[in-house]
């Protein structure tokens, strides 16, 4: 089965190594037409951006949320939180990010869930039961299902996004992710799945992708290094299998770790890798 997916690249994954024209400029040539804008609302020119888009002849698939150390500002980006003012702070973020997806024509912001640490410090290691991280889960269904009313008028779906332990303790896995997903009970909220993430919590990332079925609205992937597919040892040829049985058809998104300036022939190959796959 021939699946012909649509594929979009993080422009977090280029940030602050070069001017943004530049990297734009460079995955158009490598064959990328679609992009995901990072979530920093107040030091992006909209206007500007969507204007450089048009001339390249390139869209915006939506925005990566900049959550925990990725941004200055993790402080007030805590979901997980009893602190009415920290409460404020990340609804307000995400309603901007909401705004940003919407006006450059995106449609997908992910959620990352990170908490206040004096409730529980997302630390290396920490571990929660599952029964902990369901009640800490119960702070954020009201907020989330606020927001996604929000997102529903700009039609923008919000989807939950888990991280391994080494990030955050709460929502590591799909089931976790699913639970969440459930509970919030609104059309536009659903599951991305990473695979990076999922290398390291998923028992059977194959059974992730199944179990979200059509819950699963966006893949980020890179390999297990956090390279582009096809550099390293997850079984990317599974991966594709099981999202052919569920009949996904939305974006696949790479998320790579990108160090230096010469990275052109890598995200080309990566690209390439996969959508080979695909046509098996």
């Amino acid at each position: 089965m021939d699946m012909s997916w649509k594929y979009s690249i993080t422009l977090s994954s280029f940030k602050n190594l070069e001017p943004i024209q530049k990297t734009l400029e460079n995955l158009k040539q490598q064959g990328f037409d679609t992009v995901e804008v990072y979530g920093e609302p107040d030091l992006i020119d909209a206007k500007k951006l969507s204007s450089l888009l048009d001339s390249l002849s390139m869209d915006v698939s939506g925005v990566t949320g900049m959550w925990s150390f990725h941004s200055s500002e993790y402080k007030s980006r805590n979901l997980i939180t009893t602190n009415n003012d920290s409460l404020i702070a990340v609804k307000n973020y995400v309603k901007k990010c909401i705004l940003l997806c919407h006006t450059l024509g995106g449609n997908t912001f992910n959620i990352c869930l990170f908490s206040d640490i004096r409730l529980i410090s997302d630390a290396n290691h920490k571990n929660l039961l599952r029964n902990e991280k369901r009640n800490f889960v119960t702070l954020l269904i009201d907020p989330l299902r606020e927001l996604a009313k929000y997102a529903s008028n700009y039609e923008v779906d919000l989807l939950i996004e888990p991280l391994n332990r080494y990030s955050t303790p709460i929502c590591t896995d799909s089931k976790d992710a699913k639970y969440i997903v459930d509970l919030v009970d609104e059309e536009n909220v659903g599951i991305l799945l990473d695979t990076f993430h999922m290398n390291i919590e998923e028992d059977s990332i194959y059974d992730a992708v199944i179990n979200s079925n059509s819950l699963l609205k966006l893949v980020h992937i890179s390999d297990n290094n956090r390279k582009m597919p096809g550099f390293a040892h997850i079984d990317f040829e599974n991966i594709v299998e099981a999202l052919k049985k569920i009949k996904y058809s939305k974006f696949l998104t790479f998320e790579p770790t990108v160090q230096n300036t010469d990275y052109k022939y890598d995200i080309k190959l990566g690209l390439q890798f996969l959508k080979n796959l695909s046509k098996n």
